[in-house]
């Protein structure tokens, strides 16, 4: 079981046209006295520590672009936690066909289809320890496809945590 939510984990690196967004803030938080971050995340039984890596060098590496400098946990303006989820979902399809185009005309058929997939779920939170409240979260959805190379995961999660944070500090 610990081997196939590794496997499922990593797979989630690697989905790319799918990818949806939700971000939520706190209105009136004055995202510009962030100045400092620290990441923090304890991994779960079962989870890769080489996703949770790859998740927490995105952030780091996206958060250093944007100006800020990684502190410790006690000395931070904010302290960025994520979480990490897949769960098989199931969509289910009716496909229609016209049969017997002759003479007399055809008829439709449907038929039901199904396509089984793994949808991997990235949720990464702002977190002001002063005020003891999360001020950003943002939720990333994507449909999990196979990427062939560690370079290749490590590429896609910087580019989904960079879609994910890239408004960060730019709320009113």
């Amino acid at each position: 079981m610990k081997y196939i939510v590794t496997l499922i984990a990593l797979l989630f690196l690697s989905a790319c046209s799918t990818l949806q967004t939700q971000v939520d803030y706190a209105e009136g938080y004055d995202f510009s006295k962030i100045k400092t971050f620290a990441v923090v995340h304890k991994v779960k039984e079962g989870e890769s520590t080489l996703v949770a890596d790859r998740i927490t060098q995105a952030i780091k590496q996206t958060l250093k672009q944007k100006g800020l400098e990684e502190v410790p946990q006690l000395k931070a303006d904010v302290v960025m936690l994520f979480h990490l989820n897949v769960q098989n979902k199931t969509e289910i399809y009716t496909d229609y066909q016209m049969v017997g185009y002759g003479r007399y005309g055809g008829m439709v058929i449907s038929t039901p289809r199904s396509y089984n997939y793994d949808e991997g779920k990235l949720i990464i939170d702002a977190y002001d320890p002063h005020k003891n409240k999360t001020v950003y979260r943002v939720v990333l959805t994507d449909e999990i496809k196979y990427k062939k190379t560690p370079k290749e995961r490590s590429e896609y999660v910087l580019e989904v945590v960079e879609k994910g944070l890239k408004n960060f500090l730019e709320k009113k």
